[in-house]
């Protein structure tokens, strides 16, 4: 064995160890669901295990306050963001992109969420400033990167993670992850764009009836979904300061991506019922609606690593039990 795969299995121990510590702190406060093992799938206790485990530590190790700073650094990275992809779609010649990956990435929110950002988002977009490209891209890259940083302290809390990672390194990968996030949106925004025409030249000639454009319009944008969870899968194997597998991920990145999709209809039945945002907030009351969707948003994003760490702790405990 070489010396970096023992450092490597040093470091993957001394994480499970620093799961397992935290999650006997708060094993008193879940309840014991190995009662209904004989009547529901041993996986499935498991995994309720977890839910409840997961749950725990993120209330015990400050989740609800990293999701609010996590919001926070998300709609301050945002428009930067934005400001990025305008200029980088420009710089290749397909600035009418923009204004449509904007649209679709808004019919996944809330309309009372959307309805705050659209204004400003199509202001954003339409500046052009000529050094947009030289030294202001670099401060607009700085701050969009920040917003990845909140997520990768969250997630290195999650899995146990404590080695470190230079400064550099984690600010040139946060900036690797805006630029390939920035590439694969406009490459997404181009299949939008792109689908009506194929389906206009593709329909004649192959005969294709109204009941096959409802399922490649379906596709399309089922392409767009597989995109969000790929973007989440991606963020939790490279992202914290030791890389994971996508076995060890996925369960999480399932949950959050499902939960995600709830929460954008919930939250729009809660504003219907609830929403005294305005007469509280007043003009910020549409600010104060855009960063409590972020939180929620940020805390589903935490509650699957979270998830994820606790479903390989119970896993690893038994097979340790059955090998014994």
């Amino acid at each position: 064995m070489s010396e970096e795969d023992a450092q490597d299995r040093k470091a993957a121990d001394a994480e499970r160890r620093t799961v397992r510590r935290r999650l006997q702190r708060v094993a008193n406060q879940v309840p014991d669901f190995r009662r209904l093992a004989r009547f529901v799938p041993a996986g499935l206790v498991r995994v309720l295990n977890a839910l409840w485990l997961g749950a725990a530590r993120m209330s015990n190790e400050d989740g609800f306050e990293i999701s609010g700073y996590i919001a926070f650094m998300s709609f301050f990275a945002f428009f930067p963001f934005l400001i990025f992809l305008a200029a980088l779609a420009g710089f290749l010649g397909e600035p009418e992109s923009v204004p449509v990956l904007v649209d679709m990435m808004f019919s996944f929110l809330p309309p009372e969420v959307a309805g705050v950002l659209s204004p400003a988002v199509s202001e954003v977009i339409n500046l052009r400033t000529a050094g947009l490209l030289t030294f202001g891209i670099l401060a607009t890259m700085w701050t969009a990167s920040s917003g990845i940083e909140s997520l990768r302290t969250a997630l290195n809390r999650a899995y146990g993670i404590q080695s470190p990672r230079p400064i550099w390194f984690r600010r040139l990968q946060s900036i690797a992850f805006v630029l390939l996030g920035s590439f694969a949106l406009l490459l997404l925004s181009l299949s939008v764009i792109l689908g009506p025409v194929i389906w206009q030249v593709a329909a004649p000639a192959l005969n294709l009836l109204a009941r096959e454009q409802v399922i490649w319009t379906l596709a399309r944008y089922g392409v767009a979904v597989a995109v969000v969870a790929g973007s989440l899968t991606a963020l939790h194997l490279w992202l914290p300061n030791r890389p994971r597998s996508v076995r060890a991920v996925l369960p999480g990145v399932t949950v959050t991506a499902v939960a995600w999709i709830t929460l954008g209809s919930a939250f729009s039945i809660y504003l219907s019922y609830f929403n005294s945002y305005p007469a509280t907030y007043g003009s910020l009351g549409g600010i104060v609606i855009t960063l409590f969707f972020l939180y929620l948003s940020a805390l589903l994003f935490i509650f699957g690593a979270y998830f994820n760490a606790s479903l390989q702790a119970l896993n690893a405990s038994d097979d340790s039990s059955g090998a014994t």
